[in-house]
């Protein structure tokens, strides 16, 4: 069976990947939802095969969470959740490349018709950011773009009480939407900001 040569890392990243999970974090439990969806056999529990089991999934994004493996998620089980840490897992930067680079690898050994990850939001989103002052200048005037921290904070739907870690987790947001949505334009502003707010970023962390 063609399943057989994908392995519970690259079914659950896929799944990871349909859930949205290359802009935002996604409860574990949906991820083994959706790759009980699409490899029953593989994300079931033994006696009633009609349920999805857990472990498998959280093992797979554990694994492909370690450094040795590509570094390809950032997250952690909801049982590990913490008052900095969320819960819930999202595709990194170079998980979005290797979701680019075997996305197809994996659909043809899943066969069938794959739902397709649901963009619509994230479109909407990056609309919203094109029409913003920040983005506008800086479409404009490039590196030398003059934007207020109010025009920052707007840019990413904040306000300048906005806390830091909230910041920084919108614009790796807005940075993994651009990388799967092949927008340079929206990865260059995301850069230029944190050079530009390099120490707003980080002086209310904590």
């Amino acid at each position: 069976m063609e399943i057989d040569k994908l392995n519970d890392k690259d079914v659950a990243l896929y799944a990871l990947y349909l859930l949205g999970g290359w802009q935002k974090r996604v409860h574990t439990e949906d991820v083994a939802l959706r790759c009980h969806q699409l490899a029953p056999s593989r994300f079931s529990w033994v006696k009633y095969p009609e349920y999805p089991d857990l472990a498998p999934a959280r093992f797979a994004l554990e694994a492909a969470k370690k450094p040795k493996f590509g570094a390809l998620v950032e997250g952690e089980s909801e049982r590990k959740r913490t008052s900095k840490n969320a819960g819930g897992w999202r595709l990194t930067e170079n998980g979005v490349r290797w979701i680019e680079a075997n996305k197809s690898r994996i659909e043809q050994c899943l066969g069938g018709r794959i739902p397709p990850a649901d963009r619509l939001p994230e479109d909407r989103r990056l609309k919203e950011l094109l029409r913003t002052t920040a983005f506008e200048k800086f479409e404009r005037y490039g590196e030398k773009a003059e934007i207020s921290h109010a025009e920052f904070a707007e840019s990413l739907i904040c306000t300048v009480n906005t806390k830091a870690e909230v910041l920084n987790e919108r614009l790796k947001q807005l940075y993994c939407t651009a990388e799967e949505l092949k927008r340079d334009e929206v990865k260059k502003f995301v850069n230029f900001c944190q050079k530009k707010f390099a120490s707003l970023l980080r002086e209310k962390e904590g």
